[in-house]
């Protein structure tokens, strides 16, 4: 009896490897929706911090040249929280992208694992029967318990 060979192990080993970059892509999107998100919480801090300020001096009393300044920082403040919440929702969707390519691979693994192990039940259903066979012609042909 032959030894047991998957004959799709190239393509196993093929898909554990996708399987593998794909995971690794996933980690790198999940970092930077991580460093994203901080980064937009930093830049809503600004934001809320120069609002702040920014209520201190007028109450303070503000000249109007100095009052044109503060908006005109204050909108460039605002353009970029905004352009941050941008970032991160590019970088929200690029990693569900990332996480469904990981998914895909993965069932394809597993394709791969449900076959290897269909091809590995077939050989020891056949290695079962063939020793069943080697045992059948060693005995005599009335059984075991042949009446003389």
């Amino acid at each position: 009896m032959k030894k047991f060979r998957f004959s799709l192990e190239p393509v196993a080993t093929l898909r554990d490897l996708q399987e593998m970059r794909a995971s690794e892509a996933f980690s790198g999107a999940n970092r930077r929706v991580e460093t994203c998100d901080a980064a937009l919480a930093h830049q809503q801090l600004r934001v809320a911090q120069f609002v702040e300020s920014l209520i201190m001096r007028r109450t303070t009393g503000l000249p109007g040249a100095l009052q044109a300044s503060f908006m005109q920082a204050y909108r460039s403040e605002l353009d970029e929280e905004k352009a941050a919440t941008t970032e991160l929702e590019q970088a929200r969707q690029a990693q569900e992208a990332a996480r469904q390519r990981w998914i895909d691979a993965h069932l394809q693994v597993k394709l791969v694992t449900k076959l290897r192990g269909r091809a590995r039940e077939r050989f020891l259903t056949e290695l079962s029967r063939f020793d069943q066979r080697q045992l059948d012609d060693r005995l005599p042909r009335g059984g075991l318990f042949s009446e003389p």
